[in-house]
């Protein structure tokens, strides 16, 4: 009986194809078929593409580019002040603590608000150049 079972996994689905090709055959039937490709957005010609006025565009980039410095400002200040080592929320975490009050991990923190600064600053040109 096993040995029937067996032949009947191992034989070769109609078409010759083999398994990728029964693979491919059963994905291909139903309502679930899978593809690997996003769907395409269908068009319709006589509709314009909407924009946001300028007016919004550029107070959008403003609110941008402002958190993005204030952010980038206060991840490089952060890691060098008393809130920093004194954090209550890691008094029960001493080793996670020492870590943390590492000159090289702060100035690893502080390279990340640099990168954030240098991000909403660029945001800011490109968009000048690209208007």
């Amino acid at each position: 009986m096993a040995r029937a079972e067996h032949d009947h996994l191992a034989a070769t689905p109609p078409g010759g194809q083999g398994i990728q090709g029964y693979i491919e055959a059963t994905m291909g039937a139903g309502p679930l078929k899978q593809s690997s490709q996003p769907p395409v957005p269908q068009e319709h010609p006589g509709t314009p593409m909407i924009q946001p006025p300028l007016w919004a565009r550029r107070l959008l980039l403003v609110i941008e580019v402002a958190i993005s410095v204030w952010a980038g400002m206060l991840v490089i200040v952060l890691p060098w002040t008393r809130l920093w080592t004194e954090n209550p929320l890691l008094s029960g975490y001493p080793d996670l603590r020492y870590v943390l009050n590492l000159s090289f991990v702060r100035g690893m923190i502080s390279g990340i608000g640099l990168v954030d600064i240098w991000m909403g600053v660029s945001d800011a040109s490109r968009y000048r150049t690209l208007r």
